[in-house]
């Protein structure tokens, strides 16, 4: 992948939540950049759109178009992205790709979510046709370092989520949380991991609240709480002590409106776990209202967290030895066109000299000599092969050497 891939985005390291959650892209946004690359000849890329970041890696593409395709379909945030925008270029590009999937570049070291979310946006990119073989061959690479970064490192244990690290901001904020009743809104990937942290964590009243209603009374009967329905969420929130909201919508979910009949004696916890944000951050003036929002989050750790740290060098050599495996991939996987010409150099000497001198055999005797003939030939060119793949793993002038000796251009 030397001088042709690229990785373009906005991430929580240096860029805040107002501003990250303009360049979100939801499906439909990522259908049409998807579509937008396939358009360039032999063109890869993969989409990464989280709480923590939008990032696209792309392979065979001008960094300019590139960079210009990301604003267009992020939302044309121009004088933002040179703001807060990154282009990483080469192994760059690609140590960030293992470092993301990995969790060791997550808002929240290790985030177990972070991996599910990069396997569904290179099956986006595999449907669409979008997804050449050598990205994935690194992405091969890459599930293979999470597996054993997952098996032989303490990088996921513990808080390794943002649905474990908002029930730790719930018992910091909360006493005697088992009394207390929970409203949680939105039921998808995040949502549910939050409801399972829930369950296993605190028995207080929980309710749950989709926009698809035979979702949550489905998952209301299997974790053994409560469902309602979206037009009784004034209500619901109006008898809470936390509300948790997932709802993964580009606008206001919870608005000042939502609120302005509650009660506003008792105090209320409302935790917003989407990005873009879904709860409108002018309730934060409410009175009794404590809002957290995912940036703020990121501040929760357990006792855990340390011992993952201590883990980053180790999670680090595994990535780095994955690397090479796809560095060496890269390097024979460059030379098959060259094999292919040097095997049809091999058939086409033996082809001259079998016509040049078959005329001085019997049919007979020719029948019997050739496959010896073939034979001798296929080892010879294996051989040669053999020593090619060995030697360019280490020099790369032996390529030019082995072109100038059978003549291949």
């Amino acid at each position: 992948m030397n001088h042709t891939f690229f990785s373009v985005g906005v991430s929580h390291w240096n860029c805040p939540l107002e501003i990250r959650e303009m360049f979100s892209m939801d499906h439909h946004q990522s259908v049409k950049l998807l579509q937008d690359i396939k358009s360039i000849d032999k063109t890869s890329a993969l989409i990464i759109s989280t709480c923590n970041r939008t990032q696209v890696f792309a392979h065979n593409i001008n960094k300019h178009r590139l960079i210009d395709t990301f604003k267009k379909h992020s939302g044309n945030h121009h004088d933002f992205f040179e703001q807060y925008g990154f282009v990483y270029e080469e192994e760059q590009a690609i140590q960030s790709l293992f470092e993301v999937s990995t969790g060791i570049d997550s808002q929240i070291l290790g985030d177990l979510q972070i991996f599910s979310q990069v396997k569904e946006g290179a099956e986006l990119s595999k449907k669409m046709g979008v997804l050449n073989s050598e990205m994935d061959r690194l992405l091969q690479f890459v599930f293979q370092a999470n597996k054993e970064i997952q098996s032989h490192t303490s990088i996921s244990k513990g808080a390794a989520s943002i649905a474990h690290a908002a029930i730790l901001k719930i018992r910091q904020k909360t006493q005697h949380l088992a009394t207390k009743k929970i409203v949680l809104f939105g039921i998808g990937e995040i949502g549910l991991r939050t409801l399972e942290n829930l369950n296993s964590q605190t028995t207080a009243d929980i309710v749950i609240l989709n926009r698809t209603e035979e979702r949550a009374l489905k998952l209301a009967q299997k974790h053994n709480v409560r469902a309602a329905t979206v037009d009784k969420l004034q209500d619901e929130i109006s008898s809470s002590d936390v509300v948790i909201v997932a709802t993964a919508s580009k606008g206001y979910t919870i608005t000042t409106e939502t609120l302005k009949h509650m009660d506003g004696t008792s105090s209320k916890l409302f935790i917003d776990l989407s990005v873009p944000r879904n709860i409108d951050p002018k309730i934060a003036a409410f009175e009794h209202i404590d809002l957290v929002d995912m940036d703020q989050l990121n501040t929760e750790a357990d006792k855990t967290l340390e011992i993952r740290k201590k883990d980053i060098p180790k999670a680090k050599t595994i990535i780095n030895l994955h690397k090479i495996d796809f560095e060496d991939w890269m390097k024979l996987h460059s030379l098959g066109p060259v094999i292919k010409k040097i095997e049809r150099t091999f058939e086409q000497l033996k082809e001259e000299e079998f016509e040049k001198h078959k005329g001085q055999y019997q049919d007979l005797e020719l029948q019997k000599v050739k496959p010896l003939i073939d034979s001798i030939v296929k080892k010879i060119s294996s051989k040669n092969i053999e020593y090619l793949r060995k030697r360019y793993r280490y020099n790369q002038d032996i390529l030019e050497i082995v072109k100038e000796m059978y003549k291949i251009d």
